[in-house]
């Protein structure tokens, strides 16, 4: 089946065509879709005229979501909770482990959501370098001790593009006894992943970024041995059996990681039922039914853009810090310049967006991030390069 790419990007992103937008900035967020924005509106539209009537039907909207992510990424549905954010996702996993205090490995450019709860609770955080832009196993291996418990880092690198190949990773996690916490935000909804193949303990991430949801949707994966041994960090009164008996010494928590959806009160609809229209939309319009096959093909789709761009940019005068090995790819390409922020400037003028960064120890942002999403099209990619070599500061 070939996909109609120019259509979806019509019908799902009409402001793209409208603003005559080049938008480069889904690493921050994404367009929302309208198939997103429709199950909001629909929300929106039930509460002003029908209030709580009906709420039964919210938490059943909610599980089959549930369902769609655990097929997504291979995990019973009791297995995947949601949250508001990323963050709140790690700072859960580093409550799971309080008593438990080991070595966490992770790389050095990694997004701080990552290492901050470990490092407040007092986890000793080892910083593991990279080799020209890319952590390998053997980064990984050269920073083991007796100590190393846990390993942090994103399926995407947000600052660079790096991406981890989860499976080899896995292996090298059992093999040394490290728990496995992804965070997939910068993969999640648009790369495969397979918790159980890939033998991840915990994964996070949020629908903000690739997924187009808008703000306040954070999802998390705990494998259900971790939670039957430690059992759930947060939880509330719909934690409980029979919880609607509102029962104050009820505390009969069900130990399944779903039972700490928005840590156990109850979820934002609003923003969670987003999720329903974008899955559909990866399902039914790109994957033919198929909500795996249309993973696979905007995987496909990204990586194919992202690679189309690459090549030209290396024929502009900016400094590639991305790895540019096709088993590291992502959506993500990041560059380097002295006039990086005149260079974004100007392209914003252009109209086109993308993001302006630094290194972290660096006072000067000296970095532009382009993030490619499957509603960009080549001509985008084409334009960016023009105007880029039309800039008079490079």
């Amino acid at each position: 089946m070939s996909i109609d790419w120019e259509t979806i990007r019509q019908e799902e992103f009409p402001s793209i065509s409208e603003k005559s937008l080049i938008y480069l900035i889904s690493a921050g967020a994404s367009l929302m879709s309208k198939s997103a924005y429709n199950e909001g509106i629909r929300y929106f539209d039930q509460m002003r005229t029908n209030g709580d009537i009906n709420h039964e039907l919210l938490f059943l909207q909610v599980d089959e979501i549930r369902k769609s992510i655990g097929e997504y990424i291979n995990a019973d549905p009791d297995e995947i909770a949601f949250l508001i954010n990323t963050t709140s996702g790690i700072s859960a996993s580093a409550y799971l482990f309080r008593d438990h205090i080991g070595e966490v490995l992770y790389p050095s450019i990694e997004f701080p959501t990552s290492i901050h709860m470990f490092r407040k609770l007092g986890y000793p955080c080892v910083r593991v370098e990279d080799e020209n832009g890319a952590y390998t196993i053997a980064n990984f291996a050269s920073k083991l001790t007796k100590n190393s418990k846990y390993s942090i880092q994103s399926h995407v690198q947000s600052f660079n593009g790096f991406r981890q190949n989860l499976n080899e990773y896995g292996n090298f996690c059992i093999e040394n006894g490290i728990k496995n916490i992804i965070n997939s935000t910068q993969a999640f909804g648009v790369f495969e992943i397979d918790v159980e193949a890939y033998k991840i303990d915990i994964l996070v991430a949020n629908a903000l970024k690739w997924l187009g949801c808008g703000y306040g949707v954070g999802i998390i994966y705990i494998k259900d041995d971790i939670i039957q041994k430690f059992g759930l960090p947060f939880t509330g009164w719909l934690s409980v059996e029979n919880p609607f008996a509102m029962d104050n010494k009820n505390m009969d928590i069900i130990q399944k990681t779903s039972a700490m959806d928005s840590l156990g009160g109850c979820p934002n609809f609003a923003s969670l039922l987003t999720l329903k229209g974008a899955f559909n939309l990866i399902k039914e319009k790109i994957g033919g039914g198929d909500l795996k096959k249309g993973i696979r093909l905007t995987q496909e789709r990204i990586i194919s853009l992202t690679s189309y761009f690459l090549e030209k940019l290396i024929t502009v005068p900016l400094t590639i810090i991305t790895p540019q090995e096709i088993q590291y790819r992502s959506g993500i390409i990041t560059v380097q310049h002295k006039k990086a922020k005149r260079i974004h400037r100007y392209l914003i003028k252009n109209n086109v967006y993308s993001t302006l960064k630094r290194y972290p120890d660096d006072s000067n942002e000296t970095l532009i991030r382009f993030a490619i999403n499957y509603y960009n099209n080549y001509e985008d990619l084409e334009k960016t390069i023009q105007i880029i070599n039309s800039c008079k500061y490079l």
